[in-house]
This record gives C-alpha cells, sequence and structure tokens, in this order.
C-alpha cells in the first residue's frame, strides 16, 4: 500500500465511488474496482493466497502474507464503508 495513504485520502477516494442502486451495480463495481486498484488493495482480486506460513518461511514469504493481510483488511473496510453508504441512503429514502 502507498505509504502517503492517510484516511482523509481513503475517504476521497470511497465517495468517488457512486451510491449502489437497484439499477448501476455494473458501474458501482467498476468504480471500486478502480479506487482499490488505484490504492493497490485490491491483491485479492489480483493474486491468489499465497501458502500458510511456517517455521521454515522465508522473509518474503512474510512480508508478501503480511501485504496480502494488510490489502484485505483495507479492501474489506472500504467495502463496508461503500455499503454503508448505500444502507443510510436507503434508510433516509424510506
Amino acid at each position: 500500500m502507498d505509504s502517503g495513504m492517510t484516511p482523509a485520502n481513503i475517504t476521497v477516494s470511497i465517495n468517488t465511488i457512486p451510491m449502489l442502486n437497484d439499477s448501476n451495480f455494473k458501474s458501482w463495481k467498476e468504480n471500486l474496482e478502480i479506487v482499490l486498484g488505484v490504492m493497490d488493495l485490491d491483491l485479492a482480486l489480483r493474486e491468489d493466497s499465497p501458502p500458510a506460513l511456517t517455521d521454515k518461511s522465508t522473509s518474503k514469504q512474510k512480508r508478501e502474507k503480511e501485504r496480502l493481510e494488510k490489502s484485505n483488511c483495507m479492501c474489506v473496510m472500504i467495502m463496508k464503508k461503500a455499503f454503508q453508504k448505500h444502507s443510510e441512503a436507503q434508510c433516509l429514502r424510506h
């Protein structure tokens, strides 16, 4: 992940994702993938999960596993935020 990524930058990136509604899933998904890709958080979408670490794992394998785990956590956070934004908008409509 880019070391210049701050919570404010993440929020701005999330806010560029359009609100998910009944008719824009394709556009929403494309924008989500772009944001995750720009933030280098789409590793789970691009790469296979590395094998489980063992006591014989190399430093490089450990770093890769850590990088993927951080990416996955951030990806989940962004997706939760995007869905939360959608849910809140739905509640306001009803």
